[in-house]
């Protein structure tokens, strides 16, 4: 643009120029290189509007792609969550067809450098109340039979029927885990392979924590676990709509130092337990 400007200017003076000896009139002289200069300015201001314009334009359009970027992912997020619902009401649908399973716990956990374990194993079967078998580093620890509730102590059975129900025993049945997949289905991506859905989630949602603390009868204590960071996974059965495995992981740091806990589940023997009997401790002082 003021290339063109300052061409236009040796053209003017050379207009000027010729012209002053061809007339003796000042005013033709005064006039000529005053209308030409201008009709340049004119043009510059003209061609300077178009490139604001054109300018404008292409702002606005800048402007309004992230609009739509936006908008997409929200609605991929709801569409993905009424998936996610969809499949775990038929994996709840499915589980009123349970009548027995077992489940195998391992937790892993340390806190400022001091580590622990839990290994369990438990077998239950539906009934009112349930029955119930549980081992912890395969030693059988609880057994609940008809309504009667008796753990080992190390040395003797001790019953506990009055005191204690199978939910007090054993934190990760499956119907609690249904309940707190539920809850968190609007939090979870699923993936897909050929037999199996993955739900998974990472990252440091309160809600998530909280369900699997809760579930896994876990708890860091004092520690402050506001910033917690989970990592889970969760794998559906494609065919028979069970829940066959879910593994999750917490870790997080404060002031004391640094905490983290894995848990796995597994989830096997759907309706496949055989009938639990009593320790032959219990039967002979009955």
């Amino acid at each position: 643009m003021q290339t063109k400007k300052y061409m236009m200017i040796p053209l003017l003076l050379l207009s000027v120029f010729f012209t002053a000896c061809q007339n003796d009139s000042g005013e033709t002289e005064d006039e000529r290189p005053e209308e030409t200069t201008e009709d340049t300015a004119d043009q510059t201001s003209e061609e300077t509007a178009e490139e604001q314009n054109a300018e404008q334009d292409i702002d606005e359009e800048d402007n309004s792609e992230p609009e739509t970027e936006e908008a997409e992912p929200a609605e991929e997020k709801e569409e993905g969550t009424a998936e996610n619902e969809e499949i775990l009401n038929q994996v709840i649908d499915r589980s009123e067809d349970l009548e027995s399973y077992e489940a195998l716990i391992d937790l892993e956990g340390s806190v400022d450098g001091a580590p622990y374990t839990l290994n369990a194993e438990a077998a239950i079967k539906d009934g009112d109340p349930p029955d119930l078998l549980l081992k912890s580093n395969d030693e059988v620890r609880t057994v609940a039979k008809d309504g009667s509730t008796y753990i080992f102590t190390g040395d003797d059975w001790v019953e506990t029927t009055e005191s204690m129900n199978i939910e007090s025993l054993f934190f990760v049945t499956y119907d609690s885990t249904l309940n707190s997949l539920a809850e968190l289905s609007g939090q979870l991506t699923k993936e897909e392979t050929d037999d199996s859905y993955l739900f998974t989630y990472e990252g440091s949602n309160q809600s998530v924590y909280k369900a699997f603390q809760s579930l896994l009868g876990f708890e860091f204590g004092a520690l402050d676990t506001s910033e917690i960071y989970s990592d889970l996974e969760v794998e559906v059965d494609k065919e028979d709509h069970v829940v066959e495995y879910i593994a999750y992981e917490a870790s997080g740091e404060d002031e004391q130092g640094e905490y983290s806990m894995n848990g796995d589940v597994e989830f096997t023997s759907f309706n496949e337990v055989e009938e639990i009997e009593l320790p032959s401790e219990i039967e002979e002082e009955n």
